[in-house]
């Protein structure tokens, strides 16, 4: 509560129904189609091409920032690229506090002790506000220290958190790992702490409901203290002693089924063998790519084989064996689960509902979205409801693409019609994958060429900054990082410039991959913007001694307290006080070809992911707010993917590429018929896969429905019904699939919120951005109308404004079906 994450990480979805692109392919030519498709979402047609030819676009001329910015990151100079000393002088991030591993814990335990100090100024005993004026003042004085005292324990958190994920020295991770878990210990201390709550709750029960809407500065602080007290009430905080331990123990037990599912989703061994003849092997592939697939521990004169279905080879075969009873064995021994797995899983959601009953919840899905834009399961079932309607045209018609294929190679094989023998007319789940590459590669005329020499990390963030420049009036520049700085060779340092209020923010970038980094793309909030002139921080220490405090009864000397994260306000132009500036870190795992003596280069799909992640960025920095609670990205979880999607649908405008894809070689621009042909392969049978989000959507409602606690509750049946319901392909008998969808813990009943927001900002993209990507104008728009007010405005009353939707702008379950009906392909 006091504590929330930091951090924002792209959902890449791997499972069973969700995108086949990331499955492993054979070489080309080693089976009957070796071209595959991606079926990840499109954000544009080619079409687009043609939209955008006939605006005129405004000359931009390359500021010198932009020339920097392409050397810093693709012919580093030794000043960009300071390495980490063992003694970090300066401190990581430039913080006295941070110059050796041992700093962490010892840090913690200063920033614990402070943070005592203003706990008990916020429990001191106050007289009872006499008018709803001084009701208002206390209720914001409140609002304001809570908000400190978040702000205290998170900027420790947040760092521990990013140094604990990505520092590649072991010693620096332990000391995070320390300070992490000590601090969290006294997080959860203060998540049910009563007389946080009884004070908060108190002067929050004295407003009229209408307050939040007298002024900004009051619905700001409604936006802070609500989720408080919602969370302290799912902590179980008012509930009676015996109702109390009951709520106790079945946290305790959610959080011990949560692991172990976890564990089972992630197991290798829980899937049976599949026992294959040789010989259907050769007759498909040949004796040569047998040998290579089954390796040399396989004696060719070994005519039985077991295949592991989900090891790479089971994968291959799995998704290009030309026989459906192979690739049917293989898919069903993959997406098959222990009777114990699917036991923890019912265990799990029913354990949730219980305790969703005990804190006076229909539901988990109840709990889970009050503090959402959805608020209640039945608007997300109308949200889902109204997707699927816009969706299964679409679907249906990338459907009859596959059976088209499906009929062609069932003739071509003798093995269609009749009885016993394949039916054309039905797709199944272990079709999908075989039949996208069939139809994937009749459909195209030639390969398309390697495009990542146009887009060097270099040229992708002079890019970026031109964009922003055009869109919002903000530019990057490189600054030097002194030596300990930063925790890794390579990570880059950028300022960011608003033309109007100055330096407004500072991003670190590290993106090469390295030994032991995890791979994925995420966007770290080390410290969010706040206001800080009006802290009134003496005032914590009115009832303790000039030197000293009185800390669980032992006086503790004020110099102890000290010593804790520097922050160096600033002033904005158009902004009262002073603020701390917010810092974040954007951590890919991108290759480097340092090396060969070239620029490190993207593939498409992570120049989209670099996009996404530069869209939570830039929302850090321009969503600056009075509290840190609610500035950039803390905002509600199912609004937060809304500007990183929005990005993703930039990228893939012709006007927006053409500032950033230069080979790097000639300084050509990518040709437009490249781009346009590698959209079009992209969109293909995106309604498919869209489909397959749906229905995960809705299972994970009715995973987290009320008809959970009723004895008798079955996950497979339930998931063979919803599959029915939302998806155009067949649930597969024998599988239960259901235990490797690991979202399933940490984003119980909010996994619809990625398709909502893909939608929202499909809808936004096409309504005022479509016809010019770069319009000043739009740009600030959105800027001061939604990305400036992070989580301190009604998100709907911004995205109703923004489109000028008034269903919308009221929110409510007809808003989320009116997002359904947009679709999220623009």
């Amino acid at each position: 509560m006091l504590g929330r994450t930091a951090r924002s990480a792209s959902r890449r979805t791997s499972t069973a129904l969700a995108s086949p692109a990331s499955r492993p392919r054979l070489p080309q030519g080693a089976a009957a189609a070796a071209a595959a498709a991606c079926t990840c979402k499109s954000l544009q047609t080619s079409a687009r091409w043609a939209e955008q030819q006939h605006v005129k676009q405004p000359t931009r001329t390359a500021l010198p920032s932009d020339h920097v910015l392409h050397e810093a990151f693709d012919t580093p100079a030794a000043a960009y690229a300071a390495a980490p000393s063992a003694s970090a002088p300066s401190g990581l991030f430039n913080q006295p506090a941070f110059k050796t591993p041992a700093d962490f814990p010892a840090l913690a335990h200063r920033t614990t002790l402070r943070a005592k100090v203003l706990v008990e100024r916020l429990c001191r005993p106050a007289p009872a506000p006499e008018s709803l004026e001084q009701a208002e003042r206390a209720f914001l004085a409140m609002v304001k220290n809570l908000d400190r005292l978040s702000d205290l324990l998170c900027g420790v958190i947040d760092l521990a958190e990013l140094v604990r994920n990505v520092h590649p020295d072991p010693e620096w991770v332990e000391g995070a790992n320390a300070a992490y878990e000590q601090l969290c210990e006294y997080m959860n201390e203060l998540n049910t702490h009563v007389g946080l709550y009884h004070g908060l709750k108190t002067l929050h029960a004295m407003l009229p409901a209408s307050t939040p809407t007298k002024s900004p500065a009051l619905f700001a602080a409604y936006a802070v203290a609500t989720p408080f007290l919602r969370d302290f009430e799912k902590s179980g905080i008012h509930l009676p002693p015996a109702q109390r331990a009951e709520f106790v123990s079945l946290s305790t037990s959610i959080i011990q089924l949560g692991r172990r599912f976890l564990q089972n989703a992630s197991e290798p061994d829980a899937r049976e063998p599949v026992c294959l003849d040789r010989s259907e092997l050769e007759a498909a592939f040949g004796a040569a790519m047998t040998r290579r697939l089954l390796g040399d521990d396989v004696p060719e004169s070994q005519r039985q084989v077991w295949i592991d279905p989900t090891s790479y080879e089971g994968r291959v075969l799995a998704r290009h064996h030309p026989s459906a009873s192979v690739r049917r064995a293989l898919f069903v021994a993959a997406n098959a689960a222990p009777a114990s797995h699917v036991e923890t899983l019912d265990e799990l959601l029913t354990a949730r509902a219980r305790l969703a009953r005990l804190v006076g919840r229909e539901s988990w899905a109840d709990v889970a979205l009050e503090d959402k834009m959805a608020q209640t399961p039945e608007a997300v079932r109308g949200f889902l409801a109204a997707l699927e309607r816009h969706n299964r045209p679409r679907a249906q018609q990338d459907l009859e693409i596959l059976r088209r294929a499906k009929a062609a190679h069932l003739a071509q094989t003798g093995t269609g019609g009749g009885r016993g023998q394949e039916d054309a007319r039905v797709i199944e789940g272990w079709d999908r994958d075989f039949y996208t590459d069939l139809a994937s590669a009749a459909a195209s005329t030639s390969p398309l060429p390697d495009i990542s020499p146009f887009f060097s990390v270099g040229a992708v963030f002079s890019g970026l900054s031109r964009f922003f420049t055009a869109l919002y009036g903000i530019r990057f520049e490189v600054e030097e990082v002194r030596e300990g700085e930063v925790w890794a060779p390579g990570v880059r340092k950028l300022r960011v410039i608003d033309e109007d209020e100055g330096r407004i923010g500072t991003i670190y970038c590290d993106l090469q991959a390295r030994e032991g980094k995890a791979p994925g793309a995420a966007h770290y909030t080390v410290r969010c913007s706040r206001r800080v002139d009006d802290d009134d921080t003496e005032g914590d220490f009115a009832t303790h001694g000039a030197t000293t405090a009185l800390i669980d009864g032992v006086q503790v000397p004020r110099s102890e307290l000290e010593n804790l994260l520097v922050v160096d306000p600033v002033e904005w132009k158009g902004r009262s006080g002073r603020h701390q500036e917010p810092v974040v870190v954007l951590v890919c795992a991108f290759g480097s070809s340092a090396s060969k003596g070239a620029p490190a280069c993207l593939q498409w799909h992570e120049v989209e992911t670099l996009h996404h992640e530069m869209g939570h960025a830039i929302h850090s920095m321009i969503g600056r707010n009075e509290y840190h609670n609610v500035a950039g990205t803390r905002c509600a979880t199912d609004f937060v993917e809304f500007p990183s999607v929005l990005m993703e649908h930039f990228v893939a405008s012709p006007a927006v590429i053409a500032l950033t894809a230069k080979h790097y070689k000639t300084g050509h621009a990518l040709p437009e018929s490249v781009f346009s042909s590698l959209l079009s392969e992209r969109s293909r049978f995106s309604a498919l896969e869209t489909s397959s989000q749906i229905m995960m959507a809705a299972l994970d409602q009715e995973y987290h429905a009320a008809s959970v606690a009723n004895s008798g509750f079955d996950s497979t049946a339930t998931l063979a019904d919803i599959q029915k319901r939302y998806h155009v392909i067949p649930y597969a008998e024998g599988t239960a699939w259901q235990t490797q969808f690991g979202h399933l813990f940490g984003y119980g009943a909010t996994y619809y919120s990625y398709l909502f927001d893909r939608a929202i900002a499909a809808h936004v993209f096409a309504y005022k951005f479509s016809e010019n990507p770069l319009s000043r104008e739009r740009g600030e728009e959105l800027k001061q109308g939604v990305l400036r007010w992070g989580g301190g405005k009604d998100p709907w009353e911004m995205i109703g404004g923004l489109v000028q939707n008034d269903v919308v702008a009221q929110g409510g379950p007809r808003a989320m079906e009116e997002v359904g009906k947009w679709g999220i392909e623009g």
